[in-house]
């Protein structure tokens, strides 16, 4: 049997034609050669029918023969007794010779018949023999046939369903393209009115920042001028003044210099000192003064908060609250008069503590700003969601750089050891390292986790990282290398704004855990020097010492700051 074509090479409106016309032509290769064969049997069967009726005759014949040659012998014997009839005995005798030449001949022709009737009858078991083999062969066939017309059935069935398929699909794809082009259209129309409002919120937020730097300028003049009086009014009644401007955070500029790290020796803190509620929500970042009095905290309430904290008192007196944030503080850092934070309402801004008023407000960020630090005497650097870091220029207020890192950035930091470096930590498990003259990366590390917070040792040394594997490591920025990894059981790093810091003399380091735990580190062997537990009731955010490395300050997700001391 044939095989047949696929029906997938075939149009719908003539595969049955074209099974018809295959069936015919099987029939007509199948069926032909047999009807000469039964047409051959049928005559053998009518010849042997004949032979047989000729047969018979023949038989009668030889019978009735046979019955005068013994009335012929009867009368040969009577006509010896009988000499008078010779004559009628030549006679008989001649015609007994030619029955007797007629019967052989008729027996020479009944052998040739039987052997012809042998040979038919051989020829026709043959035939049957064949016979028989094709009527099998063409069950076989019509079993065949009759498979597949089932199929033929089943594919037609299921060309149908397919059909049926193909056009529920076809609408329900031209439904959907509809849909999906109104979509489009309204997604078209809601970016355009995005951009739009994100536009005017940028243009109102720069038009405020410039009318409250305009304010504190002129603020600043009026002051500068009423000073200018004073001082032409001494002068002119030319009486000694002593000038004493108004601190009221009491910060000397150069009070760092008392906090020298060859000269301080860090203690490991036990106990609590003191604790109080930082916030009225997640604290996120600590910043102590440099003569370690003023200690700066900033929270979720959008507020910074100046704490005067000693070793001698068990209270933390508030100083005083900078505002002017629309959303969470996420970052501080000092230098001399100025305080600089960061915020969730993707701006920085810039505080004096002399006044607590705020001077410079920093917009150009796309998304939350979650680190920001001066760089050098009259810029800043902020890293963002947005994947950049922007560095800015105090004196112009104006971004004077935009780096692209390609990663959301959780920390960064200032290496002063190298001029102009920045080292940045990344939602990608990289540091990335910018020399703020370029606008790429110089290089990058890539560690195991998302990198959470960096912290550089007071020597410039060794840059500190933690990152979301639950460990911190520490990189040697001679080599670019990690050099040492800390981790211990029960820590686990508990958020990605998460922070780490060396001690003021770097030979240890601390971190917060999300089980509420405060952990010290060896610097040197990387040995698990104390756990501090039990006191703070949720994950630990952030924790920095104080400059002379006495004191230890922790905050968590649940407003409460702590203070640790040795004794």
């Amino acid at each position: 049997m044939s095989a047949l074509p696929s029906m997938s090479a075939l149009p719908s409106c003539e595969w049955r034609e074209s099974i018809l016309r295959q069936l015919i032509a099987r029939k007509a290769t199948e069926q032909k050669p047999f009807e000469s064969v039964i047409d051959f049997c049928n005559h053998l069967f009518e010849r042997l029918d004949s032979i047989r009726n000729e047969n018979l005759l023949l038989r009668n014949e030889r019978e009735k023969h046979v019955l005068e040659t013994k009335e012929l012998k009867t009368l040969c014997t009577n006509s010896d007794t009988n000499a008078n009839n010779n004559s009628n005995g030549k006679v008989l005798e001649k015609k007994l010779f030619e029955l007797q030449t007629e019967l052989t001949e008729l027996h020479r022709t009944k052998g040739h018949n039987s052997q012809t009737i042998i040979d038919l009858k051989n020829t026709i078991d043959a035939k049957d023999k064949e016979l028989q083999q094709l009527v099998l062969k063409l069950e076989e066939t019509q079993q065949l046939l009759g498979d597949s017309r089932g199929v033929c059935s089943a594919l037609e069935q299921r060309i149908q369903e397919m059909e049926t398929t193909d056009q529920l699909v076809r609408d329900e794809h031209q439904a959907l393209q509809m849909a999906f082009s109104c979509l489009e259209k309204k997604y078209s129309t809601l970016d355009r009115e995005h951009i739009e409002l994100v536009n005017r919120w940028m243009s109102l937020k720069a038009k405020d920042a410039q009318k409250l730097n305009d304010e504190n300028e002129k603020a600043l003049r009026v002051q500068n001028e009423k000073l200018r009086l004073q001082l032409e009014e001494a002068a002119n009644e030319a009486t000694a003044v002593t000038l004493n401007p108004s601190n009221p955070l009491d910060i000397p500029p150069d009070s760092h210099s008392n906090c020298d790290p060859l000269y301080v020796c860090t203690r490991i803190p036990t106990r609590v000192m003191l604790q109080f509620e930082a916030h009225e929500g997640e604290v996120n970042a600590i910043k102590w003064s440099p003569n370690g009095e003023v200690v700066a905290t900033g929270g979720a309430d959008r507020k910074i908060k100046m704490w005067a904290i000693s070793e001698n008192s068990s209270v933390a007196i508030l100083k005083g609250t900078l505002t002017g944030s629309n959303a969470a503080v996420t970052s501080i850092d000092l230098d001399q008069d100025l305080l600089l934070a960061s915020s969730n309402d993707f701006a920085s801004r810039v505080w004096t503590l002399s006044d607590m008023k705020l001077r410079r407000t920093l917009t150009g960020h796309s998304n939350k700003v979650l680190a920001v630090k001066f760089l050098g005497s009259n810029k800043v650097v902020s890293g963002s969601h947005d994947r950049t870091l922007k560095i800015w220029d105090l004196n112009r207020h104006a971004c004077i750089r935009t780096l692209f890192a390609g990663s959301s950035c959780n920390d960064l930091v200032t290496i002063e050891s190298k001029e102009a470096v920045v080292a940045s930590a990344h939602f990608d498990k990289r540091i990335r390292f910018w020399d703020t003259r370029c606008d790429s990366s110089a290089n990058e590390i890539l560690l195991q986790g998302k990198v959470t917070a960096l912290d550089v040792s007071p020597d410039g040394c060794y840059l500190l990282s933690c990152v979301r594997d639950d460990s911190l490591k520490c990189l040697d920025l001679r080599q670019n290398q990690v050099i040492r990894t800390f981790c211990a059981d029960g820590f686990k790093v508990g958020c990605d704004w998460s922070r780490c810091k060396f001690s003021p003399d770097s030979q240890y380091i601390v971190a917060g855990s999300q089980d509420s735990s405060v952990f010290i580190w060896n610097a040197s062997n990387g040995k698990l020097e104390q756990n501090l537990k039990d006191q703070h009731s949720s994950t630990v955010i952030a924790c920095c010492w104080s400059p002379n490395g006495s004191l230890l300050m922790s905050t968590d997700r649940n407003k409460k700051a702590i203070v640790w001391s040795e004794f």
